[in-house]
């Protein structure tokens, strides 16, 4: 065996697990799509709330016209906002309040085990560094792209899933 070889307690090499080692339902089942969608768009919604909110206290009325006189450093709190949020979550609770409404939680891929900050940084990051491409007006969907990549696949395992090493699995 080679030093770089994993081995589980047992002395057996490890693998990589496959949807065939997770239950069909129930606790530590692969997070079905749906409950995904939805801790997602909760999550999105905590995110997008303060954004909401900064955006109503600067609204003008002018002639009857509402006039949104948006800050300029509205986006770029709001983009730090969400990466901060999902990378904090996710590695002090393994889940985001979206995922822990919704009944899911992150592990790592190779082990189940709880992520590391590495991996909790990477999966965090990759959904909003789409919106440093010239994408501009297609920014929204190019997010939603990136998060709709964890519907398909036998594990559900997304673009920020793959980059971080994880899994999302079910807790109840």
């Amino acid at each position: 065996m080679q030093p770089s070889e994993q081995t589980d307690p047992m002395g057996a090499p490890r693998r990589v697990p496959t949807a065939k080692d997770f239950p069909k339902t129930g606790p530590f089942s692969l997070a079905a799509p749906g409950p995904r969608f939805g801790a997602r768009a909760l999550d999105l919604s905590v995110v997008a709330l303060p954004v909401l909110i900064v955006i109503a206290i600067t609204a003008k009325s002018i002639n009857g016209q509402l006039e949104f006189d948006v800050p300029s450093w509205l986006l770029p709190a709001a983009l730090a906002f969400a990466v901060i949020y999902e990378f904090l979550f996710v590695l002090l609770i393994q889940r985001t309040i979206g995922k822990l409404l919704f009944g899911l939680r992150v592990v790592r891929y190779v082990d189940g085990g709880r992520p590391t900050a590495t991996q909790c940084g990477l999966r965090a990051l990759l959904p909003w560094s789409v919106l440093a491409l010239p994408v501009r007006p297609f920014a929204v969907g190019a997010v939603a792209l990136v998060y709709g990549t964890g519907i398909g696949g036998e594990l559900h395992r997304g673009w920020p899933d793959r980059v971080g090493g994880t899994l999302v699995i079910s807790t109840r």
